[in-house]
């Protein structure tokens, strides 16, 4: 499976929002003075004392189930859905990365990781999911096999069975098949927290090489590089995507392919995926790519729970701006697609997805390609050079090439 072009995978081997409310109450005082309000009658005071003091047990009342409600949300057991993939949105792993941040970073991840083998065919990483025994690995790892073995952080070896492959976004879930009660699940960061230049930390098992551990930084965000799917079936067939990927400069080789690359605080926010080869170097040359957390949990829910990935459907075709505006421009629109019934039209250029800038074509692609059918997403666009947006539920890309 060994490729030498950078769309080409190593060999072998809805972001998150979170809204806080802020409820107060205030009690006005009265427009009199405390002098006039002493002309008041005992039982004047008396009801006074009782609406004060329903008011300060209402504020009480509220105030709790504020914090309550609040608790529970940023508790660290909270699932993301039915399964235990969890984005964490309270303690991060590592506390404090203090002057050595890659060995504490190390020390948290490393046992999440492990060694996806297909005997006699080739082997990579893998990202414990949940004490269930799901695993999460790229598609291009697992590829046709039905089993792999997996050697856990400790050594252990156990076979596993494939869940389901999405190899359009190059993902995929093995379940192992015998109980171990020391797992130890992954933590995730939302995407919207990456930034180009923090730390990046890359576990795997490079050249057969398990628990390897190498650093850098996030060099870009949104490299868009075609998917697993492409080779698969071909740049022209329904299983190829242009997919949004985190490039980094974190050493990774093959081998590496479905392990994690970290933040600082242990989190995982990346499934590293691909490497550049210039045809001669199949090794690293600095240039990685990884498939950002979002969509790696995404798209292992639904393989976990049985349900169809899909590929979400805009219904337009359309081309990068040359006047050095960022956007897509839409050059065709097909009729009844999700984008016409939004009230797109051709001509409109489209600047930004859930407020997330589109700077080319290849991005806006990528962006839809990585949601799911029925999502219901914002893009904005101008037209007339006047900024609007719109709420457009995406189709099906599946059925729409099904249709006659």
């Amino acid at each position: 499976m060994e490729e030498n072009e950078i769309e080409e995978h190593m060999s072998e081997g809805s972001s998150l929002e979170q809204e806080e409310t802020e409820s107060g109450i205030s009690i006005d005082s009265d427009s009199e003075s405390l002098e006039e309000s002493q002309n008041y009658s005992p039982s004047f005071w008396t009801r006074r004392k009782n609406v004060l003091k329903l008011l300060v047990a209402f504020f009480l009342l509220a105030t709790g189930l504020v914090l309550g409600g609040l608790f529970v949300y940023l508790s660290d057991d909270e699932p993301l859905a039915t399964s235990q993939i969890t984005f964490q949105l309270g303690e991060t792993p590592v506390q404090n990365p203090g002057e050595e941040p890659v060995v504490e970073v190390a020390k948290a991840v490393s046992p999440s990781v492990v060694l996806v083998e297909i005997p006699t065919l080739g082997q990579g990483s893998g990202i414990i999911l949940d004490t269930d025994g799901h695993i999460a690995t790229n598609g291009h790892v697992v590829d046709d096999a039905e089993s792999v073995l997996i050697t856990l952080p400790n050594g252990r070896k156990i076979e596993a069975n494939v869940i389901g492959s999405d190899i359009r976004r190059d993902v995929a879930v093995v379940k192992l098949l015998e109980t171990v009660e020391d797992l130890t699940p992954a933590t995730f960061a939302p995407s919207d927290d990456i930034q180009v230049g923090q730390l990046a930390v890359a576990v795997g098992s490079p050249f057969d090489l398990s628990q390897t551990v190498t650093s850098g930084i996030v060099s870009a965000l949104g490299r868009v590089v075609s998917s697993y799917g492409c080779e698969v079936g071909g740049f022209n067939s329904a299983e190829c995507a242009g997919i949004s990927t985190i490039q980094t400069d974190a050493p990774i080789n093959p081998g590496n392919s479905g392990g994690p690359l970290a933040d600082r605080y242990g989190r995982v926010i990346g499934m590293n995926t691909l490497i550049y080869t210039d045809g001669i170097v199949e090794g690293n040359v600095g240039v990685g790519f990884a498939l950002p957390s979002d969509t790696v949990v995404l798209v292992a829910q639904r393989l976990i729970e049985g349900e169809p990935v899909g590929t979400a459907w805009l219904g337009i075709r359309g081309e990068s701006p040359d006047d050095g505006r960022g956007g897509a421009i839409i050059v065709d629109l097909t009729q009844g697609s999700p984008a016409d019934r939004a009230g797109l039209e051709v001509g409109d250029l489209i600047v930004a997805s859930e407020g997330r800038p589109i700077l080319t074509m290849e991005s806006l692609r990528a962006d839809i390609q990585l949601r799911l059918p029925g999502m219901t997403i914002t893009l904005d666009y101008e037209r007339n050079n006047e900024l609007f947006s719109t709420e457009v539920t995406l189709g099906d890309l599946d059925k729409f090439l099904a249709e006659p």
